[in-house]
């Protein structure tokens, strides 16, 4: 499995003008931009993946984008209703390596996602709890990699990194944590996406100690009120299938299920499956 240093070989490249993200550390490749994409120009994406040793592709493409990659092998896994600003996305994969195109656990995920769409309690915001919540700055830092390196043996992004960590908090990502006594003992981020009023909930994390206490939900609350006031249209969370916990989190803040990633991410250890959530913020 790979390890954290294969965060550092991570790059964006471009192929015949196709704006593309290698992602060593997932064995992924993503192709980001679309406009120009042909059948020749996919092959020449697949080729390079192939020859990189990647073992899927995936995009989030327009809905009439969908036949062209269905003619080059790619099926659909999910939909990120109003991704591009208002405009659905179809998350589109295409398997390289066999051995990731079936989930492992799919019966376990089915009756965790069975269990959430079904159990109609919604969130309700805790009273008299004993932590507060805040956006988090970069004097942080120490303490939520402290954190995340206590909950995640590995994870997707290089949130082990402290350098990784300041460049996106400038950037585009908005962390929120909860503290208690002074120790963050719970962690939420929104990853912006400002180009098409998206974000993505995730890098959601919390102390086993402290866990069950409803404290993801309401950092997740308060996140959606700061990209409801920013005027972010749609939210969505690629999260880990097989725990129950941050599924049920989601449903309860009325999170709409709408697909899986198999073998996604290279996360706690191995590739897991990742369930699509979204919700509309209109």
């Amino acid at each position: 499995m790979n390890t954290d240093q294969d965060n550092f070989k991570n790059q964006y490249i471009n192929i015949s003008d196709i704006d593309i993200y290698v992602d060593y550390h997932n064995k992924r490749l993503k192709i980001l931009s679309h406009s120009l994409l042909s059948e020749l120009i996919i092959k020449e994406i697949v080729d390079y993946a192939k020859k990189e040793n990647l073992g899927k592709i995936i995009v989030n493409c327009h809905k009439h984008q969908i036949n062209i990659f269905e003619e080059c092998g790619f099926v659909a896994e999910g939909v990120i209703d109003g991704f591009f600003q208002g405009e659905d996305a179809t998350c589109m994969s295409l398997f390289l390596d066999k051995r990731r195109e079936n989930s492992l656990y799919e019966e376990k995920e089915n009756r965790i996602i069975d269990y959430c769409v079904k159990n109609t309690n919604r969130f309700e915001l805790t009273k008299n709890k004993n932590y507060t919540m805040r956006q988090a700055v970069p004097d942080d830092i120490p303490q939520m990699i402290q954190l995340f390196q206590a909950v995640f043996e590995t994870y997707p992004t290089p949130i082990f990194s402290r350098e990784y960590l300041q460049k996106v908090m400038r950037d585009h990502v908005l962390f929120m944590v909860a503290e208690e006594e002074r120790k963050i003992i719970s962690i939420a981020s929104a990853d912006l996406d400002k180009q098409h009023m998206n974000a993505e909930i995730t890098d959601c994390a919390t102390y086993p100690k402290y866990q069950g206490r409803n404290i993801v939900s309401e950092l997740i609350f308060q996140l959606e009120t700061h990209l409801k006031h920013n005027g972010f249209a749609t939210v969505y969370s690629l999260s880990r299938a097989n725990n129950l916990g941050i599924n049920r989190s989601l449903s309860k803040l009325g999170y709409m299920y709408r697909g899986r990633l198999i073998n996604n991410c290279n996360i706690c250890g191995g590739f897991e499956d990742m369930n699509i959530w979204i919700k509309s913020l209109n």
